[in-house]
């Protein structure tokens, strides 16, 4: 049965909903064995090997001036999953999710004030109820400890919420971008990027490679599943999701981002995973 192209975007987003809900458990399974920068080296290297036919195809036909507009959009992506990563362990999966709620928010007024595109008293009254939930988020943070296991640090919940503004930018940064340019050429961009900066990451705090490569073989089944699932499912198939559907209707993504986060919530409710699981 043939689909519609606005029929398989709305499809495609409705998959990154699914698939981003679980991404943040993957991670917190992770972290018991690795950390932060081994993770996000694991994990866009093997999505980076994952992907090396379009590296090889795009290679032949990529250019300076394309590449000069891709790179920022890379950064952008790199900040998001490194800022993801790293705070994960000091907030819980489901609060980290309700901040990317903000999307549609920080998305609408970047728009605005860049491209001066119009906001809906709609839009706006909903704009004004999102930071009225983040500050309440984080205000309750601030009290102490025994809200952690709850909501989350401090930090963690105002690092996390640094990821969002990096995404959202990189949403309308991309959206423009997208009419012009393949999805799977932001695909390699993007991976390829993340990979560089954890390697300076690892150059930087002198973790070794080899050393990563064997704990990785010997690793826990678990903790391997988790990191082989987040280089597939949670970067390849997950991006390569968000970039069509980004390509085929960008007007589609703002409005959907709440429902999304909302599909996330679910796979969320996994205590087991998330006791003990919050640093202070």
């Amino acid at each position: 049965m043939h689909l519609s192209s606005r029929t398989s975007a709305i499809f495609a987003l409705i998959m990154t909903g699914i698939l981003g809900g679980v991404s943040s458990l993957f991670m917190k399974v992770a972290l018991k064995e690795f950390n932060s920068y081994q993770i996000l080296f694991i994990r866009f290297g093997i999505a980076t090997l994952l992907i090396i036919p379009l590296f090889v195809k795009h290679l032949k036909v990529i250019t300076t001036k394309t590449l000069r507009s891709l790179i920022p959009a890379g950064i952008l992506f790199s900040i998001n999953v490194l800022f993801f990563v790293v705070v994960i362990q000091y907030t819980t999966s489901v609060v980290s999710q309700l901040f990317y709620l903000l999307i549609p928010v920080f998305v609408s007024l970047f728009s605005y004030f860049l491209f001066k595109e119009k906001i809906s008293l709609k839009r706006i009254v909903s704009m004004i109820i999102c930071f009225g939930g983040s500050s309440l988020l984080i205000l309750e943070s601030i009290k102490g400890s025994s809200l952690v296991h709850s909501i989350g640090t401090f930090h963690g919940n105002i690092l996390i919420l640094c990821s969002v503004i990096s995404w959202s930018t990189y949403l309308v940064y991309t959206k423009r971008l997208s009419k012009q340019i393949a999805p799977s050429l932001f695909l390699v961009i993007n991976f390829t990027i993340a990979l560089v900066i954890a390697i300076l990451f690892f150059i930087i705090t002198k973790i070794s490679f080899i050393v990563t490569i064997v704990q990785f073989s010997h690793s826990s089944l678990p903790v391997m599943l988790s990191l082989l699932a987040l280089a597939s499912v949670n970067s390849v198939v997950f991006f390569s999701c968000i970039n069509g559907a980004l390509n085929m209707f960008p007007h589609l993504l703002l409005p959907l981002q709440p429902i999304l986060r909302l599909l996330q919530l679910p796979f969320l409710q996994f205590p087991f995973l998330e006791s003990g699981s919050v640093v202070y």
